[in-house]
């Protein structure tokens, strides 16, 4: 719409009146103008009643004039000479500005448009490098775990301290769990040899007194030993979700028990002959140095696991 002051009302009329004279001289209809020149009825009947601030805009009021004259055979270079003295230069110049401005604002849009998928592509590329950064730090962290894990340290029977993990090699904790099942046999027979030389010397006053002196056999000894280390059976109700766990040694063999909380229940080097009940959250994961030779009981039934036997090492979960 224009906003510059029309002219008077003569020259208003001038255009429209000599356009629908025109009309009517050539025998048209207001439909069979506006079907000509792509407009609608109601902009042909605004451009013969001088109503042209009802059009789109100044530029295309004059355009419209002009189409208008060359359908009709007149002058349209005289019209629209008409059309610019009614609205003044000054709003023809305002009027192209404005559509400058529209067309700087549409390419402003567009550079914007432009841009925001530009930081929207980026955004989606940093989370996804981001997401798989997080990815690749935590795989690491788990398959370092189980090393420190499964890191044990045991006491041989000289005093010395022997770490092993399961990474060594087999035949390294084989040869170590033979070492330490044939110490205590010599550290043994060493303190039997002792015991002996000072029951002796014990024994030698009262056998001047000639008073009788009865020793206890080994095997007695050896019985005693054993029922100290036999753990207490008695039938106890597990919570849900808790599991019971007995284990018999008949070599030496280094363990770890560890619950489902990641919790360590029980590690360290168990002598030939002792047995160990632990309870704790299934599933147990027990790890086992030596595997030979050791019978496992869980919540009361026997269990066979020859088949995680590996070498002479096993690694079995119980309670899955």
């Amino acid at each position: 719409m224009s906003d510059a002051p029309l002219a008077t009302d003569a020259q208003t009329m001038t255009i429209g009146d000599t356009l629908r004279e025109a009309r009517i001289a050539a025998g048209l209809t207001v439909v069979d103008v506006a079907s000509k020149l792509n407009l609608t009825a109601q902009a042909v009947e605004s451009i013969e009643t001088h109503q042209f601030e009802r059009l789109p805009g100044t530029t295309f009021a004059r355009g419209y004039i002009r189409s208008y004259a060359k359908v009709l055979g007149l002058d349209a270079d005289q019209l629209a000479q008409q059309f610019d003295q009614l609205v003044g230069s000054s709003s023809l110049v305002g009027v192209v500005h404005s559509i400058d401005q529209v067309g700087e604002a549409r390419r402003v849009s567009r550079g914007m448009l432009q841009f925001s998928v530009f930081v929207i592509v980026l955004i989606v590329i940093g989370a996804a490098y981001y997401a798989w950064q997080m990815f690749n730090r935590v795989e690491p962290e788990a398959s370092i775990k189980p090393a420190v894990f499964e890191r044990v340290e045991v006491e041989r029977a000289d005093g010395s301290v022997h770490v092993q993990t399961l990474d060594e090699p087999e035949d390294q904790a084989v040869a170590f769990a033979l070492e330490a099942q044939t110490a205590p046999e010599t550290a043994d027979i060493e303190t039997e040899s002792v015991n002996q030389d000072e029951a002796l010397q014990a024994v030698e006053p009262e056998v001047a007194q000639e008073e009788p002196v009865q020793a206890l056999p080994p095997a007695a000894e050896q019985v005693e030993s054993n029922t100290v280390n036999e753990p207490a059976t008695q039938p106890v109700e597990l919570a849900p979700g808790v599991g019971a766990l007995e284990m018999r040694f008949e070599n030496d063999c280094w363990l770890r028990i560890v619950d489902a909380d990641g919790n360590e229940i029980s590690s360290g080097l168990k002598r030939a002959g002792e047995q160990l009940a632990v309870t704790g959250k299934a599933p147990l994961d027990v790890h086992l140095g030596y595997a030979r030779g050791v019978s496992i009981v869980y919540n009361g039934e026997p269990v066979d696991f020859s088949s995680a036997v590996r070498g002479e090492t096993a690694r079995i979960k119980l309670g899955q």
